[in-house]
């Protein structure tokens, strides 16, 4: 029995709270956090595919809603891990435990709200109430036990709201899942005085567990244009053009996002972490919405001309994914670590943003005046326009490398 108790006391002890930035320990994401975001792959593909089937304004507005509290439940598992995620089997159980109501949240999406409504609330309900025992079991010391109460407080209203939602009819159950949402993302806002007394959130950790999920969202750009050719029963040309430059938009979005995101660090402030993690929501959500787009266009491309809902899609979910990344720019830090391709002075930072700024109006004008653009040429409109920004970076890597060896050979 003393061996048992020995065994439980090292396998299942409350986890003490983490402190890899303050030591200057570099912190990389596990593998079981990896393994955590599969389960987020099942729900980006019941969106993009809910997207996909009828890509109209009304639709486009459920797809965000929806989106944003399955966001919520990984924001919040990345977070505690960030403090307190140690490789011991109460972790592990407590994570698989915190995959089950992500199952129901995909079961809901695929099922549509008229039939699988309170299966979703049920699940994100399910989904808090395990992460505010999560926080209270970790926590410790008076600031962290401080911390968990705040987090309590705040979520257990949400709780609440969601809660009474499940025997609300018709669209107030909605109104009371924003408003539970809408407390839920303010919360944390109330607890930055708290947190800043806690060790330093890792630089490494956290742009690392959010870039894999972003990743994870261009992904489903990679579907889209791969299932949209293989929806085709007769392939031709066309087809595989389209499908071969829906490939194209999907690696310049990564390729904009890996050197004006992840390239840079955020601010080294808590509000400025907190912009850079939240930004990240409708940045997720114009990805995913451009790769139900690609596969709308793509699995579509034989007949010739875009649809003027896919062509908005299209053009419109690619304006907001680079106006979110402009707009991340300014909560992060002026210069890269150790990878960088690009130098982010003043001078090269304002040059970023207006190239990008030109970019999003290039595509909004495209989206008003391409009614009659067959998809191809719609396409490749998009990857010129897409390049602007891209090749401004290549311009400013070049210079910079070239500079480095003008001043070796000095």
């Amino acid at each position: 029995m003393s061996i048992f108790k020995e065994a439980l006391h090292i396998w299942w002890a409350k986890p003490t709270i983490r402190t890899d930035e303050n030591d200057d320990l570099e912190r990389k994401a596990t593998w079981l956090e990896l393994f955590y975001d599969l389960a987020f792959v099942g729900i980006l593909a019941q969106l993009s595919h809910f997207l996909y089937q009828e890509p109209s304004w009304e639709n486009a507005g459920i797809f965000a809603f929806l989106f944003v509290p399955a966001w919520w439940i990984w924001n919040s598992s990345t977070y505690y891990n960030e403090r307190y995620e140690r490789n011991d089997i109460r972790h592990r159980v407590l994570t698989f435990i915190g995959m089950i109501p992500l199952a129901g949240i995909a079961y809901a999406i695929h099922s549509g709200l008229e039939l699988s409504a309170n299966i979703y609330a049920i699940s994100y309900i399910f989904s808090r109430i395990l992460v505010i025992y999560m926080w209270h079991s970790a926590a410790s010391s008076p600031i962290e036990k401080k911390l968990s109460r705040q987090f309590s407080i705040g979520f257990m209203l949400s709780v609440i709201l969601w809660s009474i939602s499940i025997f609300i009819p018709g669209n107030f159950k909605f109104v009371l899942w924003g408003a539970g949402f809408l407390i839920d993302m303010i919360t944390p806002m109330f607890t930055l005085g708290t947190q800043m007394q806690l060790p330093k959130i890792s630089v490494h950790h956290i742009p690392e567990r959010f870039g894999l999920l972003t990743t994870l969202t261009i992904g489903e750009t990679v579907i889209g244009a791969i299932n949209g050719f293989a929806a085709n029963h007769h392939i031709n040309i066309w087809i595989g053009a389209a499908s071969a430059l829906g490939l194209v938009v999907s690696f310049f979005i990564w390729w904009l996002y890996v050197d004006n995101v992840l390239y840079r660090l955020f601010k080294n402030n808590i509000w400025a972490i907190l912009a850079w993690s939240y930004l990240h929501l409708p940045l997720a959500i114009g990805i995913t919405a451009v790769g139900a787009g690609i596969l709308a266009l793509v699995s579509d491309s034989d007949n010739g001309y875009v649809t003027d809902p896919v062509r908005w899609l299209l053009c419109g979910s690619l304006a907001f994914t680079i106006f979110i990344i402009a707009l991340i720019g300014f909560v992060s830090e002026n210069e890269g670590h150790h990878e960088k391709v690009i130098e982010f002075h003043k001078k090269h930072t304002n040059s970023l943003l207006w190239t990008k700024v030109l970019s999003i109006v290039l595509l909004l004008l495209v989206g008003f005046l391409g009614k009659e653009f067959h998809s191809v040429l719609l396409l490749v409109l998009l990857i010129g326009i897409m390049f602007i920004p891209i090749l401004n970076g290549i311009y400013i890597w070049l210079e910079s490398h070239l500079n480095r060896q003008k001043q070796l050979i000095n």
